[in-house]
């Protein structure tokens, strides 16, 4: 009777480990840009209270800053994201021209619930 009650314990602590999020709260896996740079509006089906934006190695400080109408301007590198915010599921991203002659990537985190939904900002070269 205990084998059972241990075997039960153990599912229900794997079934709710299991239960993260999934779907990346509705937001886009992948944004790609020309090197001409540009600007792309996306959304989720779940608010964001923050966003930061870093390379592959977590590298990158987001400076943060407001404009107008309470505009919230996130920005690394090339890479610059315009919202509403907090809690809002709608952000403008703005990506520079590449002058560089390679590609480029970078990663917009948007802070859901205790999770990240996270975007890959890729430019061709």
């Amino acid at each position: 009777m205990e084998k059972k009650h241990g075997l039960a314990a153990l599912l229900l602590l794997l079934l709710l480990v299991a239960c993260g999020p999934s779907g990346n709260y509705g937001y886009p896996l992948k944004i790609s840009f020309g090197r001409e740079g540009g600007t792309k509006i996306c959304s989720g089906k779940s608010a964001f209270t923050g966003i930061s934006i870093n390379d592959y190695n977590g590298n990158g400080e987001t400076k943060l800053s407001k404009g107008e109408n309470d505009t919230i301007i996130a920005t690394c590198y090339w890479l610059t994201v315009k919202y509403k915010g907090p809690f809002n599921n709608e952000m403008k991203i703005i990506a520079e021209p590449n002058t560089t002659r390679k590609k480029r990537t970078l990663y917009v985190y948007c802070s859901v619930d205790n999770y990240d939904a996270e975007i890959k900002v890729t430019q061709s070269k």
